[in-house]
């Protein structure tokens, strides 16, 4: 990831690339103001399903976004290896911190101000010239599509079909209490109190922290990625506990703090 701070609201805006490694072509690259692990995983939905490819290794900086239970297994079940670059040593992923470099020089600098509607609506038209226009010295002056479209070796369909059910990490189990009362990241949790006695099974998945009753009710916890990083770096801000509340639609009930 690298990072620009938009003109109009000073927010940081986070442009999250996915580099081939042998073309230096971009097989993903948006522009985000938020992300975490399940931004990552949908980042590497995209790309494998765009070049109807898995790769065989994944190589991260340190960030947050990029550890953690739920991507390391998604990336175990399709036998993605993930590395980490040293910490402090920068240089390990030196060939897309240099390709930030070029962004910075070809892109981003051409404009005054940078507008997040503007700048991520004109992202891909750049990704485009990148990709299979500018020629890279890595690959003896030719555009990076070139060496993408050596890769001949397709992916199954029927995995890349169905890419979301392997990002499923199990939580834990518990047993409701009396009050219907479960413990999520140190709070107390109100699922229902129809739920009072039985066991849940809790896991976590792209759509958050997802609580399934041995009567096949089930709740939906959407933050949870958001207060599991806080619980570590900011508890302080933490709600004393969660509520679920009924909603319209698929799910039942969604967690809010309270």
């Amino acid at each position: 990831m690298d990072k620009i701070t938009l003109t109009d609201t000073k927010q940081p805006a986070h442009q999250f690339t996915l580099q081939d490694d042998y073309s230096r072509g971009y097989v993903f690259c948006d522009l985000l103001l938020d992300h975490d692990q399940r931004t990552v995983i949908r980042a590497l939905m995209a790309a494998m399903r765009a070049w109807q490819v898995i790769p065989k290794a994944l190589l991260f900086d340190n960030g947050s976004p990029l550890k953690g239970m739920l991507l390391t297994t998604f990336c175990s079940r399709l036998g993605i290896r993930i590395i980490h670059s040293t910490v402090h040593h920068p240089q390990t992923n030196g060939k897309l911190e240099r390709a930030f470099q070029d962004d910075m020089r070809d892109f981003y600098r051409q404009y005054d101000a940078w507008l997040l509607d503007h700048v991520r609506h004109d992202l891909p038209s750049y990704v485009h010239y990148r990709n299979c226009i500018r020629g890279h010295k890595a690959v003896r002056g030719k555009p990076s599509i070139t060496r993408l479209q050596e890769q001949t070796e397709q992916a199954p369909a029927s995995i890349l079909d169905q890419l979301e059910r392997y990002a499923v990490c199990p939580v834990g189990r518990q047993r409701v209490k009396r009050d219907g009362s479960i413990r999520v990241l140190g709070r107390s949790a109100q699922p229902d109190v129809r739920a009072c006695g039985q066991e849940v099974t809790m896991d976590e998945t792209l759509r958050g922290l997802e609580v399934k009753t041995q009567e096949g009710r089930w709740y939906l916890f959407p933050d949870y990625q958001v207060f599991r990083q806080r619980s570590f770096t900011a508890p302080w801000k933490m709600p004393a506990s969660f509520s679920f509340e009924r909603q319209q639609g698929y799910c039942p009930f969604i967690a809010v703090a309270s």
